[in-house]
């Protein structure tokens, strides 16, 4: 019976080519676009998963100490409360002494981007990372070279990673190499192992990773004990230890060992100061990636990856309905079918099982084909999203239950009200020819209206999406961004500092097409130094940037009060009695005590001067109070040169020439717009998800409206010809038939307003300067969607309009 099934099925689809080519279009589509979803959502969720210990592995936190606030006893661990992650050297080795329960505890830093040496060629490298000797004990990143236990032991050996080993020494082998990391001075180290790239889907990269002891401040870190918070980290502890009971104890133990300390020594200078709530917890290293504390590798928000799994849901239940409307407009064609099965003895069971093997048989082909799709589609998904996902990446397993699940799930869905409508067909009446068998489409219009409000949704997200970014693209941020190049500085030493300031200085005067040149510590995306101080008794916070003569004219930042640093003034540069410029919102805090010229003793400076406020940050936060300092020693991160329009090229080509007479240090550079706008990744990446999300869904929306057109004009066969032979014209036919899905896309969008407006309210909350939802916005998207769905039904509309009302009155 079922091979009777498949082969009837298989007849009818071949038979039908038209109709099956649209269905599988819309369906391979749909579950193709599912499928990256899903891999995408999976690859987030996959991060860190990876490490054979991760039940009992654990990424040490500590809360905020200097927040009055009270809290309960999970409010640290809440996926996006910020938490602290580095701690002092000490902590590791005392724990491990203390508590029995831990089987091994491990120190990391990521020290970000660094300077290599290797076969005398000097290269930046992104990720050097300093850990403790039991790494690759704790952690299943895999030596390809080396042994576990001993790649790290000395303080002189280093692992480089397979690329790292490739790009160094080719085919040579690298063990026994000597390699050197270039700071202050020249490290010298002999490679001791070669470990396999860590994986994409890991928020612990490396290039190199250097013993923690061989770092030159790990002995003063030590000796300062708990006034220099440097390092993350790892907890494994042993089989079947209960978590919280464990922390309960731990915190029992800070309370004597850490908190104690803390108040005796900074209890009398810091109000605010709560020890009372402050405690250390254990987080899950799988869990991790969803904190979006720093510094940690990689961060994955828990809300996107619902909404994204919401999407992908919605996307799937728009091509089902799609699909339903499709196969009930092609009801009629099928109805005489379903007659005769029932004449011939065939039950409403059997007809049911047959139309649904139909569907079920498409969607089969439809999710090969959305897979198919899938795979080639992917490098470009990847382009769009700026994601790194890989199908090898995600589990045989995963893949494989949401193939099938997709295929039975959508299968059931689909396919089983188009059957049960045959089904229930009365064959005498079928036969006979009555209109009786007429498909009522009241069924049909609910779901057009689900899969319009669907898109409306959509539709307001993205335009508000778009709206938001281009608002934050075009908002005047308080300072010029455009044409500056900041030149980063490859040394921490300070002669070597304040000749590269002076040769790169030199070389922007001599050179027209810069218009200004300065430098700065930190930078405009966040970078900054937070410093406390006492105002009124209570604890205040503000930014400090460090930043040289001629910052503040080459950044365009226009001057309120006083005057800005110059080195005219000779007391801008004296010790005793350091001078700082203000921004308008540190200055009104201040209060009237604050005066231009005169020492204040709560920010401990002379203010010289008030400049206008401007963002040092992301728009996520409004302007905060700024304070500006000279450098000290005059050592600067980052060198600014601003360009004269037209002349980036000729300059960088200068700029790449003059910076090989000065250092053998690579040339690392960047541009301040691209840098600022590097802070808006994650929702331009969100953007262009909803976006082309929107546009998919519409299309597949509209061929809905297509379909319910058809259906409408096939049950208005007579009443259309009736018309026509009174007199009606083609217009007032036309406008009969498509009133009434101007009335389904109006109530659409009475259903899809209210509900887009909650959703968008929420997410512009992360955005302390917003666009704002204005009644236009939704008028704008309800008049695309009438005209868009308008022109869809126009064609089915316009068809019977201009069919012979002769022919149609004789046929019904």
């Amino acid at each position: 019976m079922v091979r009777h099934y498949i082969r009837v099925a298989l007849r009818n689809l071949t038979k039908n080519k038209i109709s099956t080519f649209i269905h599988l279009t819309g369906l391979s589509l749909s579950l193709g676009i599912c499928l990256l979803l899903f891999g995408y959502i999976r690859y987030e969720q996959s991060f860190d998963g990876f490490h054979v210990k991760k039940n009992r592995l654990y990424r040490l936190e500590m809360t905020d100490i200097w927040s009055p606030q009270e809290r309960d006893a999970n409010a640290g661990k809440k996926d996006e409360e910020p938490v602290g992650l580095v701690f002092p050297v000490v902590v590791s080795g005392d724990m491990a002494r203390t508590f029995p329960e831990i089987e091994s505890i491990l120190r990391f830093k990521d020290y970000g981007g660094g300077l290599v040496r290797v076969n005398n060629q000097t290269y930046r490298e992104k990720h050097l990372l300093y850990a403790d000797s039991n790494f690759f004990q704790i952690f299943s990143f895999q030596l390809v070279k080396g042994s576990p236990a001993t790649a790290l032991s000395s303080i002189h050996g280093v692992v480089l990673s397979e690329t790292m080993a490739k790009k160094y020494f080719g085919d040579r082998d690298p063990i026994g190499q000597t390699v050197s990391i270039l700071n202050d001075s020249v490290q010298l180290f002999t490679v001791t192992g070669v470990a396999q790239d860590a994986p994409a889907n890991s928020s612990i990269q490396y290039d190199w990773i250097v013993p923690l002891l061989s770092d030159r401040d790990y002995a003063e870190n030590y000796k300062r004990r708990f006034n220099e918070m440097t390092h993350l980290i790892a907890v494994l502890l042993k089989p079947g230890m209960n978590t919280v009971q464990f922390e309960a104890k731990m915190n029992r133990w800070v309370k004597g060992y850490f908190v104690r300390p803390i108040v005796k020594e900074y209890g009398q200078s810091f109000f605010g100061l709560n020890s009372s709530t402050y405690r250390w917890q254990l987080r899950p290293l799988a869990d991790a990636h969803y904190n979006p504390s720093e510094p940690w590798g990689h961060y994955t928000s828990a809300r996107n990856i619902y909404l994204l799994s919401c999407l992908a849901l919605v996307i799937l239940l728009i091509a089902a309905l799609n699909y339903v409307l499709l196969s009930v407009a092609g009801v009629a064609s099928r109805a005489q079918e379903a007659g005769v099965r029932k004449v011939m003895g065939a039950g409403r069971t059997s007809i049911l099982l047959q139309f649904w093997t139909e569907t079920q048989l498409l969607v089969v082909v439809a999710v090969a084909v959305g897979l198919g799709l899938a795979l080639v589609l992917m490098p470009l998904f990847n382009v769009l999203l700026d994601a790194e996902v890989s199908w090898g990446q995600l589990p045989a397993r995963d893949v494989l239950i949401a193939v099938l699940g997709l295929s039975a799930g959508l299968g059931v869905i689909a396919g089983y009200y188009p059957a049960w409508v045959v089904a229930r067909m009365k064959a005498v009446s079928v036969l006979k020819g009555t209109p009786t068998f007429r498909i009522n489409p009241r069924l049909s219009r609910v779901l057009v209206v689900l899969q319009y409000t669907a898109c409306i949704i959509l539709m307001v997200a993205a335009f508000i999406m778009h709206r938001q970014m281009q608002y934050i693209s075009h908002k005047d941020l308080g300072f010029d961004r455009d044409q500056v190049i900041i030149v980063r500085n490859p040394s921490w030493d300070r002669d070597f500092s304040r000749r590269l300031r002076d040769r790169l200085y030199n070389f922007a005067r001599n050179k027209p097409e810069i218009s200004a040149w300065s430098g700065m510590n930190g930078g405009l995306n966040g970078s900054y130094n937070l410093n406390g101080f006492k105002l009124h008794g209570e604890q205040q916070h503000l930014r400090q940037l460090t930043v040289d003569f001629g910052y503040f004219h080459l950044m365009g930042i226009k001057l309120v009060a006083g005057r800005f640093f110059s080195p005219e003034f000779p007391t801008d540069t004296l010790q005793a009695k350091r001078v700082c410029v203000v921004n308008e919102t540190l200055f009104k805090m201040l209060g009237k005590e604050a005066q231009i010229g005169r020492y204040d003793s709560s920010i401990q400076a002379v203010i010289v001067g008030v400049c206008k406020d401007y963002h040092v940050e992301s728009l996520t936060k409004k302007i905060g109070p700024v304070e500006h300092v000279l450098p000290i020693n005059g050592y600067l991160a980052g060198f600014l040169l601003k360009v004269r329009p037209g002349d980036v090229p000729r300059t960088l080509a200068a700029l790449s020439n003059e910076w090989k007479t000065i250092t053998q240090y690579p040339l690392d550079y960047t541009f301040l717009d691209q840098e600022v706008a590097d802070m808006y990744k994650s929702e331009a990446r969100w953007e262009r998800t909803i976006t082309y999300s929107c546009l998919f869904a519409l299309f597949i929306a509209c061929l809905g409206l297509f379909c319910l057109s058809a259906i409408n004009a096939a049950n208005r066969t007579r009443e259309i010809g009736i018309r026509k032979v009174l007199g009606a014209t083609v217009m007032n036919i036309v406008g009969s038939l498509s009133s009434q899905f101007l009335v389904l896309v109006l109530l659409s969008l009475l259903i899809a307003v209210p509900v887009s407006t909650w959703i968008m309210e929420r997410w512009l909350e992360d955005f302390a300067y917003q666009v704002g939802i204005q009644w236009w916005m939704f008028a704008l998207i309800g008049a695309v969607a009438i005209a868009t769905a308008l022109v869809t039904v126009s064609f089915q509309s316009i068809h019977a309009a201009l069919a012979n009302p002769v022919n149609a009155v004789r046929n019904e």
